[in-house]
């Protein structure tokens, strides 16, 4: 059940708005607009958001603040969990929130904090490429609709997708993130012995990965392991 919707036919950002109505949002309320004129992704990067792609936050006022980056995974899961239901294959997260079709991504998620005074909330950020089209000069990104050839029903998927978030919301809320965090390490498309490219500001090269970490990957290369940030990682 959604306990508050408000929804915008356009605006900046829905994670933006978010933090300017932080006064009066409850706990899973939901910011939702058919098109961002400054969506954004994490390191403030441009997230392309036109007309017929899913664009929404979710709003969490935590009883006890302890790691954030939960509401990452826990909202990953949730969207993976409802496009399988929807029988889309080869659908999975790469680490750490990005939402992949095999190797083009889908969408993302961004979490960010609030201080409110002595509180601290949270705002998770959902940009899923749905029916829109998408730009030329966008790589590797696709769509649900490119994918299964149908366009879907916004209304109902973010319904979906939030229904599945309150439930995992629920481990969150009772202190079981081990939980949460079992079922993300489950989903991420980065598997230990797979080969990816790591880039690195002297050339790519490639290195096997080792070990998956909420905060980190440990990879291989050339005998040496060593960890790697979300921006030095791609599939070969």
């Amino acid at each position: 059940m959604i306990e508050h919707l408000y929804s915008y036919d356009e605006i900046d950002s829905t994670n933006e708005l978010a933090k300017r109505m932080k006064d009066i949002l409850k706990n899973g309320d939901i910011i939702w607009a058919l098109k961002q004129t400054s969506g954004h992704g994490k390191g403030d990067r441009i997230w392309y958001s036109p007309e017929g792609g899913l664009w929404f936050s979710i709003f969490f006022r935590p009883a006890t603040f302890r790691d954030p980056n939960v509401y990452t995974k826990m909202m990953a899961v949730a969207v993976i969990r409802v496009l399988k239901k929807f029988k889309i294959d080869g659908i999975g997260i790469k680490w750490p929130n990005d939402i992949y079709h095999e190797k083009e991504k889908v969408g993302g998620i961004l979490t960010e904090i609030i201080h409110h005074g002595d509180k601290r909330e949270i705002v998770v950020g959902i940009g899923l490429n749905v029916n829109n089209d998408l730009p030329d000069d966008v790589p590797n990104a696709t769509s649900l609709k490119k994918i299964t050839g149908k366009e879907f029903d916004l209304s109902h998927l973010l319904r979906r997708i939030h229904s599945e978030a309150l439930v995992l919301h629920n481990f969150v809320t009772k202190g079981q993130r081990n939980v949460i965090t079992n079922l993300w390490r489950n989903s991420i498309v980065l598997k230990k012995g797979m080969k990816i490219k790591l880039l690195y500001p002297s050339g790519v090269q490639t290195g096997t990965v080792i070990s998956v970490f909420s905060d980190s990957l440990v990879v291989e290369r050339n005998g040496i392991k060593e960890r790697v940030k979300p921006s030095e990682i791609d599939f070969l």
